[in-house]
């Protein structure tokens, strides 16, 4: 049902969840070597050049991250069963919020570790984005569980 409004915006959750998988949120630039890191879902790597090297994984992160994108995806095939969507668009904006704190905190961790001051990309913000969108889905979920809660007492 992919035509529903709800349909819609669980779809770009689900696609601006799986951008922020492939790209990095934040950078840092150590002063004395001059040496960028790039921190993304997957861990820590130096960018030298054009070489890309891991310094370190992050796959706790990766795990939360690919738990909430399969949730996402799931809801949107679960149009026959909206009360159980409604509880999973919260269950998700839940673990949203909970994902922009601990990417937060792991940025503010790796900045102390590094002696630097993150650069936040824009990839950064993405969960919020995703959580208002499941937001406005679950608004639409229960507009349409109302609506036809209310047909049931006309017949």
């Amino acid at each position: 049902m992919i035509q529903r409004i709800q349909s819609l915006f669980l779809l770009a959750s689900v696609i601006l969840l799986s951008i922020l998988m492939y790209n990095p949120f934040a950078s840092f630039i150590v002063e004395p070597q001059m040496a960028k890191y790039t921190l993304g879902v997957f861990g820590l790597s130096v960018v030298d050049g054009s070489t890309v090297e891991k310094v370190q994984s992050i796959w706790f992160l990766l795990g939360f991250i690919i738990a909430v994108l399969l949730i996402s995806f799931v809801t949107i095939f679960l149009y026959h069963r909206r009360l159980l969507q409604i509880r999973l668009c919260v269950l998700t904006i839940v673990m949203l919020v909970g994902l922009q704190g601990v990417m937060y905190y792991v940025v503010y961790a790796y900045g102390e570790n590094l002696n630097s001051k993150p650069s936040y990309n824009l990839v950064f913000i993405f969960p919020l984005i995703a959580a208002i969108l499941n937001f406005l889905a679950l608004r639409a979920i229960a507009r349409d569980e109302a609506l036809i809660r209310s047909l049931d007492r006309l017949r």
